[in-house]
C-alpha cells in the first residue's frame, strides 16, 4: 500500500524493521506474555489523529510514531519476523496486538507499549491483513480529501474497492462520490 502512495525506499524500510526487531528482545522470553511485553519495547508508539503521513509505513518508521492501526500492524509484523504467533485485534476501544498462545486476556497497547486487560476493552476480534488494509485505507481517504489531494484520495478509494470482501458496495459508493467531485 505504501508503495502505491509514495516513494518508498525498501532498504530503509527493512533496516527500520531490523532496528525494531533488535530493540524488542522477544527471543529472550519463554512465555507468550513475556514475548508480547518484549514486543512493546520496540521504539514505536501510536499517536492520535494525524495527517495522511501518520498512516504511511515509511513515515511511521522514520518518526517512531504513527496512527494506531498502522502501529499495531507494524508491531505485529515485527513479532511475526521474530517468529511469534501475533496479530492485530480490534474493537470499539481501538487496535491492539495479541498473542495467539496467551492464555490471559492481555493485549499490547500501541499507544503505551504496555500490556492491558483485554476484558476491559470490550469485544475484540482478530483482523486479517485485508481487514487492516481496509481500515487503513478508510482512514487515509478522508485525510487526502481534507487537504485537497483528490488524486491520491481517488487512488486510495480505487485500492479499497479491490480488496476481497463480499460486500464492496460502500467502498464503490465512496469511489463514485469522489469521482463525481472531479467532474
Amino acid at each position: 500500500m505504501a508503495w502505491e502512495l509514495s516513494d518508498l525506499d525498501a532498504e530503509r524500510v527493512e533496516h527500520a524493521y531490523d532496528g525494531l526487531l533488535a530493540a524488542a528482545p522477544t527471543e529472550l522470553e519463554r512465555t507468550a506474555e513475556g514475548q508480547l511485553r518484549a514486543l512493546g519495547e520496540a521504539p514505536l508508539r501510536a499517536t492520535p489523529g494525524g495527517t495522511a503521513e501518520a498512516l504511511l509505513l515509511h513515515r511511521a518508521l522514520e518518526r517512531g510514531h504513527g496512527h494506531p492501526i498502522l502501529v499495531a500492524a507494524i508491531l505485529a509484523e515485527v513479532g511475526r519476523r521474530a517468529g511469534l504467533p501475533v496479530g492485530v485485534v480490534a474493537g470499539a476501544a481501538g487496535h491492539f496486538v495479541a498473542h495467539q498462545r496467551l492464555t490471559e486476556a492481555l493485549v499490547l497497547d500501541p499507544f503505551t507499549g504496555r500490556l492491558v486487560d483485554a476484558d476491559a476493552l470490550g469485544v475484540l476480534e482478530w483482523r486479517c491483513g485485508h481487514q487492516v488494509a481496509a481500515e487503513l485505507l478508510d482512514a487515509l481517504q478522508p485525510r487526502y480529501e481534507r487537504v485537497g489531494d483528490l488524486v491520491r484520495a481517488l487512488h486510495v478509494a480505487r485500492m479499497r474497492t479491490t480488496l476481497p470482501f463480499e460486500d464492496t458496495e460502500n467502498a464503490e459508493q465512496r469511489l463514485r462520490a469522489l469521482a463525481a467531485k472531479l467532474n
